[in-house]
């Protein structure tokens, strides 16, 4: 009798110790960092003006934390010679200024030859991340701008091909469902 009153004495106490500690620190769960994302659906007609092709693709992007975005960039069916992918500045049905390379990387991008080559694709372009101190911006954009223009749906994926060099497929970077 005394053993089972002892038991059930140490788990009330455990009980009460457990319920006070909840109250006191945070849940582990609430600190973490909340991961956003983002999709592209690229197809032709999305261009500007709209190209007719067979190829199409998918962009995530996901906005892991405060300084990075992690992204992929893959075709659906085959997509010919590429030559570059971006993030553009602009919104959907207008034309805008490239904001961060993709493909080639800027650093693996030979000076003056406008992009890199990857002949015929049909599955991952390219895997990567962006993050706040290590990323090389085109002009006068920087983390805070491609930060803000994902969040507000004026930045697109814009994949170049050599057949569409102004660009083959295109989506607009909005909230994943």
């Amino acid at each position: 009798m005394k053993r089972s009153l002892g038991i059930t004495a140490l788990i009330a106490l455990t009980t009460l110790g457990v319920a006070g500690c909840t109250e006191t620190y945070p849940n582990l769960s609430s600190l973490a960092p909340t991961k956003i994302k983002f999709i592209a659906t690229l197809v032709g007609t999305n261009e500007v003006p709209p190209v007719t092709t067979t190829a199409a693709g998918k962009a995530n992007v996901i906005r892991e934390d405060s300084v990075t975005i992690l992204y992929d960039v893959a075709t659906t069916s085959t997509t010919d010679s590429i030559t570059m992918a971006h993030i553009h500045a602009g919104a959907a049905g207008a034309n805008g200024p490239v904001m961060v390379w993709l493909f080639p990387s800027e650093a693996a991008r030979a000076p003056g030859t406008g992009g890199g080559t990857a002949a015929s694709v049909n599955g991952v372009v390219r895997v990567g991340r962006l993050t706040k101190a290590g990323t090389s911006f085109v002009g006068a954009f920087t983390w805070d701008s491609l930060v803000t223009r994902i969040g507000n749906g004026t930045a697109y994926v814009n994949v170049h091909t050599r057949k569409n060099p102004g660009g083959e497929v295109r989506g607009q970077i909005v909230p994943a469902p």
